[in-house]
């Protein structure tokens, strides 16, 4: 008799554990990213502003060698003092164009991230609408774990929910 209480309350047990389990899911929100055509535009917008840039640092470029190339030749027959002159505005120049290189980055930076946030909002908000109609108490990334079951992969759904073609395996 003891061992059919036991045995029930064990089974009891483990029918308020699976009740009370939560739905646990990920995801691999990079290759998400790259399948939405959110990001290649985004991607596309930051090439363009890219290219703006290094038009600018290359003719900042080609000003500092022709600048560079007439120091080396013609520098033996200056003066003293057009020398320190012409080797002070070498040096504003090469000044110039490191302040620019460094300026064009943080521009950059910045436009990265206010072309690539409404991308991760819609992914991320995507995720959430899947996860809640789903049932999932949790969705992690799937970078962060070593083993998962491919059950839980919720990228087809998001995918899905987004309406983004499914690409064949390679």
């Amino acid at each position: 008799m003891k061992k059919i209480i036991v045995l029930a309350v064990v089974a009891l047990m483990g029918t308020a554990v699976t009740v009370n389990a939560q739905k646990i899911g990920h995801i691999n929100t990079n290759d998400l990213l790259v399948a939405m055509p959110e990001t290649k535009k985004a991607q596309d917008r930051l090439k363009n502003s890219q290219d703006s840039l290094n038009v600018v640092y290359a003719q900042l470029i080609k000003e500092y060698q022709e600048k560079d190339s007439i120091i080396r030749v013609d520098s033996v027959k200056w003066s003293p003092a057009i020398k320190q002159i012409r080797f002070k505005e070498f040096q504003d120049l090469a000044d110039a164009v490191q302040q620019y290189s460094t300026s064009a980055q943080q521009f950059l930076q910045q436009k990265e991230q206010e072309f690539f946030a409404p991308v991760q909002k819609i992914a991320l908000d995507a995720i959430q609408s899947v996860a809640k109609a789903n049932g999932y108490a949790y969705v992690v990334s799937r970078d962060a774990l070593l083993v998962v079951p491919t059950t839980d992969d919720l990228l087809p759904l998001v995918k899905k929910f987004l309406k983004i073609p499914e690409t064949p395996a390679k």
